[in-house]
């Protein structure tokens, strides 16, 4: 397997980029999400990739966090979703919050995902909640799944409404910490409110 790739960007599509490693271009498939923050093509990027192999074909996806791979792997697992179909899903959702609406069995934020019925989102959320619940989403996503799964998810809540009003999830979640460190107790509607202050400064 390869486990990663580390090259230049000299090319892309609407569903992948061209990694130039020594020479040799790998047409990788990836995220929008990679797509829009691969930048300057003399600059190197590093993609944690996933070998697909079938008869007629061999197909490499490729990721900027492991934790990505990851999620992208536990998918595949899922009866109907081949890797278009997990991509597409990454495309759609960042891994924080796919992981949070799954270990919340939030069937609604599924179904909003593109390609993603409501048989299938509880397909994902039968066969994954328990292995989402242990997955480290990584410091550089600002959250884990231990936050969004324990006994009070008010701050899991707080944390998806400051992302769906167009905040970084890890600003977001900064925020949130600040704010539920000094009070405890607070109803959804007060945490989200305090960390907007918090954002505003």
């Amino acid at each position: 397997m390869i486990a990663f790739l580390r090259g230049k960007a000299v090319n892309s599509g609407t569903d992948h980029v061209v990694i130039d490693v020594g020479g040799i271009g790998y047409k990788v498939f990836v995220p929008a999400t990679v797509i829009s923050k691969v930048g300057d093509p003399q600059q190197d990027i590093t993609l944690y990739t996933y070998l697909h192999v079938r008869e007629d074909a061999m197909q490499l996806f490729g990721f900027l966090e492991e934790s990505d791979r990851g999620v992208f792997e536990l998918l595949l697992q899922v009866s109907g979703i081949g890797p278009k179909v997990a991509l597409a899903v990454l495309s759609a959702a960042t891994v924080p919050s796919l992981v949070q609406a799954v270990i919340n069995e939030q069937v609604n934020v599924l179904t909003q995902i593109p390609g993603v019925g409501k048989k299938m989102a509880q397909r994902v959320i039968v066969e994954l909640k328990d292995k989402f619940a242990k997955i480290d989403v990584g410091d550089s996503a600002g959250i884990t799944a231990e936050t969004v799964s324990g006994p009070d998810d008010t701050a899991g809540d707080a944390l998806q409404a400051l992302a769906a009003l167009g905040y970084n999830p890890a600003e977001a979640k900064k925020a949130l910490a600040k704010v539920t460190a000094g009070n405890k107790g607070l109803v959804l509607e007060e945490t989200v409110k305090l960390a907007l202050k918090e954002l505003g400064r």
